[in-house]
């Protein structure tokens, strides 16, 4: 899981940004939102390939 922080209309590294698996999401909240939606996103996509 690789987490980097973006600069966001003007802002100080306020876009969160985690990528594995070749998943991208993103979250303007906090780190810890942004890996609990990543985590959800993971799970919805291995649900849908089966």
């Amino acid at each position: 899981m690789n987490i980097s922080y973006k600069n966001y209309q003007g802002g100080n590294n306020n876009l969160v940004v985690i990528e594995s698996d070749g998943v991208v999401t993103t979250s303007l909240k906090d780190k810890d939102t942004a890996i609990r939606t990543h985590k959800r996103k993971l799970k919805r996509l291995k649900a849908k390939q089966k």
